[in-house]
């Protein structure tokens, strides 16, 4: 519907992947940034706010407006340009993690950061500054951003790099769509000598042996992540399968070479070839409805002995990263609650302790995540950041049926919040649905906060742009 000030807004529901949170809202899907422009004039007359929102991936209130109105970036996807010889691209915010990797293997590069899902965009990656499993050695996706082009609420378009403006530069990134709407970016992929990698499955009995093992092949891996069981107690508490994927050398695989064809990584569509993906959710919903997910995590973890014995073995780029786009709508198992992640990041001197504390409680609460992956981290120079030198755990809780059962679940999710917090950790915005504002100070640290709300009066001194998450927040 195209209104009184010449945009097409749509009424939609709009909520996060997790479904849990959202409402409707106004929708515009720019193709371009006079577009973007005359929407932040239009609406900041009418004294309204603005959400900026990419592919939709994070999972809380990070890119939802309940009431107001949103900004979906998604159709402006062009990749701008792309150096056959560098691996460098500029793109244009909606621009997917897919589309990158597309264009990028087929000349033997990778994207330096991706993940779990290939649906995130470029904009929202750079936005909350996003991590994959090889953050402890490459870090996170802003440090491989050279520059990028910021449309401000206020219509100004700024060229920004690390040199020209890092206040802005550093804060831009991971700032999640606070300070304005990126309009490209020049991001930098890496070489890859062959489309597969060499991955082992190791199995870990038990939590202190999964952060061992993060620490004794972080100077080796080129990828780490393992997946948790937390349903094991007791000395099987936190006892899980590691996965370690290296990249190949040059000659190393020359069957490889085939694998930078971009339809060879591209995850299968069907199971054993016939049965469509799309259909497996209805199975996975079953197994959390009927409360049989610890049994499912216990026959996972015994197929991590074979899986072990059977390392290791090549696989595809795509296949190893993106596992969350092997069952296509799998989040729609968690219905008609949806889902919440709570993704605490536990400085390396706190790790097991914490980390330890957390399960204890989900259990103790009969709260229990049905999916847990831990991953090792370091710290980056992003004024926002939710990285450590330390350990992440993301722990997926379906939130079920029920204000009763979702209060407990808020509730329960803010107590470990506060363990967290008080060990010196950390949380990312793109999968936060419970932080309070107080904890805002808490996470970043007074000076921090204190320089990102300078720039947020400096940039968007009407406060154009709000979330959901920024408001609950207090930014």
């Amino acid at each position: 519907m195209t209104t009184s000030d010449g945009l097409a807004w749509r009424d939609e529901d709009v909520r996060g992947f997790g479904m849990a949170i959202g409402g409707p809202a106004r929708v515009l899907r720019p193709t371009d940034a006079e577009q973007i422009a005359a929407a932040f004039a239009a609406v900041r007359a009418q004294g309204g706010s603005i959400a900026l929102r990419g592919a939709g991936c994070s999972y809380g209130d990070a890119a939802t407006s309940k009431g107001g109105h949103v900004v979906d970036l998604s159709a402006m996807n062009r990749i701008l340009d792309f150096d056959p010889a560098t691996g460098t691209a500029t793109v244009e915010p909606g621009v997917t993690v897919r589309d990158l990797w597309r264009r990028s293997i087929a000349y033997g590069f990778w994207p330096r950061v991706v993940s779990g899902t290939m649906a995130v965009t470029m904009g929202g990656a750079a936005a909350m500054n996003i991590h994959g499993k090889n953050n402890y050695a490459l870090g996170s996706f802003g440090e491989c951003v050279e520059s990028f082009e910021l449309l401000t609420p206020r219509g100004d378009l700024v060229h920004c790099t690390r040199e020209s403006d890092p206040e802005l530069f550093h804060a831009a990134i991971s700032g999640f769509g606070m300070l304005g709407c990126f309009t490209r970016l020049t991001v930098r992929t890496k070489r890859v000598h062959s489309g597969r990698l060499r991955v082992w499955g190791i199995v870990a009995r038990d939590l202190a042996h999964n952060l061992q093992l993060l620490e004794d092949l972080r100077g080796k891996a080129d990828y780490l992540v393992s997946w948790l069981d937390l349903h094991g107690t007791g000395v099987a508490l936190g006892r899980g399968l590691m996965h370690r994927a290296d990249q190949l050398q040059p000659g190393e695989d020359p069957p490889g070479v085939c694998w930078f064809d971009p339809a060879m990584q591209d995850v299968p569509t069907t199971l054993l070839g016939v049965v469509p993906k799309g259909w497996l959710w209805p199975g996975m919903w079953t197994a959390v409805h009927l409360r049989q997910v610890a049994l499912v995590n216990w026959l996972k973890f015994q197929a991590g002995h074979r899986e072990e014995r059977q390392s290791p073995y090549l696989q595809s780029h795509g296949a190893f990263h993106f596992l969350l786009d092997y069952v296509p709508r799998w989040q729609w198992m968690t219905r008609p609650g949806g889902l919440i992640q709570f993704q605490p990041f536990v400085p390396f001197q706190h790790g097991e302790r914490v980390l330890r504390t957390l399960i204890e409680r989900c259990q103790a609460a009969g709260q229990v995540p049905y999916l847990g992956v831990l991953k090792r981290h370091r710290p980056d120079p992003f004024l926002m950041t939710h990285a450590v030198d330390g350990y992440s755990l993301a722990m997926d809780f379906a939130v079920g049926a029920g204000r009763r059962r979702r209060e407990a679940l808020w509730r329960l999710c803010q107590e470990l919040a506060d363990v967290v917090l008080d060990a010196g950790g950390r949380f990312y915005y793109a999968k936060d649905a419970v932080l309070l504002q107080s904890s805002f100070a808490r996470v970043h640290g007074d000076e921090a906060v204190a320089r990102f709300r300078a720039q947020k009066a400096k940039w968007d001194p009407d406060r154009l742009l709000q979330t959901d998450l920024s408001r609950r927040l207090g930014v």
